[in-house]
């Protein structure tokens, strides 16, 4: 790959390589691109795994792949399916819980340092 391009994949190839597994938690996190600005995580998750109410050190995008999730933030439930985005800020507190065996592109963007610019 060249400095311009972070990442390419085939997510549908990547959703079968990162299964959730049989973990108690039912859920399984592969980066797929890190930089010092983004990140690009894929989520994989069994129905009825949950990622406890947390916050991110960015502004975040959940994007959902495949399955229905139920995603919590700011005291309001949406349910997300495929071809379904929610952006947050930087901050919120969010959970999301698998309502059936799914995956979704989890993206996380930080702000550009005063010290590179």
């Amino acid at each position: 790959m060249t400095d311009a391009i972070l990442g390419a994949y085939d997510l549908n190839e990547e959703i079968q390589r990162y299964p959730p597994g049989e973990t108690a938690a039912g859920r399984r996190a592969e980066t797929l691109i890190k930089d010092d600005r983004l990140r690009v995580v894929l989520i994989t998750m069994r129905a009825g795994a949950t990622l406890h109410e947390h916050t991110a050190p960015g502004p975040i995008t959940i994007q959902v792949l495949g399955g229905r999730f139920g995603v919590t933030a700011t005291g309001e439930e949406r349910e997300m399916g495929p071809g379904t985005l929610l952006a947050l800020a930087s901050g919120v507190r969010h959970a999301v819980t698998a309502r059936e065996d799914g995956s979704f592109l989890l993206t996380i963007g930080w702000a550009a340092s005063s010290s590179t610019e």
